[in-house]
């Protein structure tokens, strides 16, 4: 008996990825609702179901367990969309017909469609979002600039326009071209009341994802149509 219950304190936290990745879920989504600052650290470990001390074991404070919310986000984002984003990448690369990377740009954006609207959790990641990016709802040493993945899917989307255009675009140009095409979905992600209003939609459902994918992709080749020579 002593044996075991010196194994058990030796080890610490059982099941620990287990445990951070449900603190991590749970903080995303009342980081989400309340801000930063609307939750404790005792509030998240109690809906968690885990000891308060656990927060500081894993991220050392509140600080350090939203920065892990930002880095799971991040993982996430691109454990979805980062397989067609080297397969398009691929196709830069091997200098692909314009078709091929048209429809490449639009493989990017079903699989972001797919991550901000189908995966579990997408509701309450969005919330977390919309107040990361408010200044009154956020840390004050909160990360700034965009993500490594963030940056590597937006050059693969600038490449395919820079190759579609022959070049012929300046870089705020294809700045402009991407976030016309990208803000398609992306207002749909982080303005959900007004999509409510315009649309009616209270619940994205399957089947509206996938005819918000059909539009975008539409959109999304007329677009860069129009910018072939």
């Amino acid at each position: 008996m002593t044996s075991l219950r010196r194994r058990n304190a030796e080890s610490g936290y059982p099941r620990g990825d287990e445990t951070k990745a449900r603190i991590i879920k749970t903080a995303i989504s009342l980081f989400g609702e309340n801000g930063f600052a609307g939750v404790s650290a005792r509030e998240i470990a109690s809906a968690a179901g885990v000891p308060a001390p656990s927060l500081q074991y894993y991220f050392e404070n509140k600080e350090g367990l939203y920065e892990a919310c930002i880095a799971d986000i991040h993982a996430s984002a691109w454990e979805a969309i980062g397989p067609v984003t080297c397969e398009v990448e691929e196709l830069l690369t091997a200098k692909a017909d314009a078709d091929k990377v048209i429809d490449g740009y639009c493989r990017i954006l079903e699989a972001l469609a797919d991550f901000l609207f189908a995966m579990p959790d997408a509701a309450s990641r969005a919330l977390f979002v919309a107040q990361h990016r408010s200044p009154s709802n956020s840390p004050t040493n909160k990360s700034s600039g965009k993500s490594a993945t963030g940056r590597r899917i937006q050059e693969c989307c600038a490449a395919i326009v820079a190759g579609v255009s022959r070049n012929r675009l300046t870089d705020e140009e294809i700045g402009m071209v991407c976030t016309t095409i990208n803000g398609q979905l992306i207002i749909v992600h982080l303005a959900r009341e007004h999509v409510e209003d315009m649309m009616g939609w209270q619940e994205i459902t399957p089947e509206r994802i996938e005819a918000l994918k059909s539009v975008v992709r539409k959109h999304t080749t007329v677009i860069l149509n129009s910018y072939r020579s």
